[in-house]
């Protein structure tokens, strides 16, 4: 297990990956056009058509991509290792919401194929993704030794 503790990435690493990826792919959202992406998810045209619809995901990709943002500077700026724990706990959590949100809506056994196709189950494991990766943090060994001697 040491072995392999080794080649996963840290707090650091985990956060700037995470929003670099959340900002790369809000960007590929804004960028190619919210409705002709979304209509990748076969959703109907009238609802393509309305403002509201386009002013809605349009505010959803532009939160994720500040949300990354958000991640990223957490990554840079946070150095001490019990708030980095926390930081860690928290994100495991909203990233299980978005989790829960996506898989309910997705093409899949237990959501209501809201959005269509097999592209619309990716979101699903970007979020099982994040989780893990925060989750393993959230039990970090070395994490745990710092916070006990801080609280010492």
């Amino acid at each position: 297990m040491a072995a392999l503790s080794k080649y996963l990435p840290g707090f650091k690493a985990t956060c700037l990956t995470v929003g670099i990826l959340d900002m790369f792919l809000a960007s590929t959202m804004l960028i190619g056009g919210v409705m002709e992406k979304m209509a990748e998810f076969k959703v109907p045209a009238p609802l393509l058509a309305s403002p509201h619809y386009h002013d809605a995901m349009f505010w959803v990709f532009l939160h994720m991509f500040m949300i990354g943002v958000l991640i990223t500077m957490i990554g840079i700026l946070a150095e001490n290792p019990v708030k980095q724990l926390w930081v860690a706990r928290v994100l495991v959590l909203m990233h299980c919401v978005y989790f829960t949100l996506d898989i309910r809506t997705s093409d899949n056994y237990f959501g209501s194929a809201l959005y269509q196709g097999p592209s619309s189950v990716a979101p699903v494991f970007i979020d099982l993704l994040y989780i893990l990766l925060f989750l393993r943090l959230s039990f970090t060994t070395s994490v745990k030794k710092t916070e006990e001697a801080v609280v010492a």
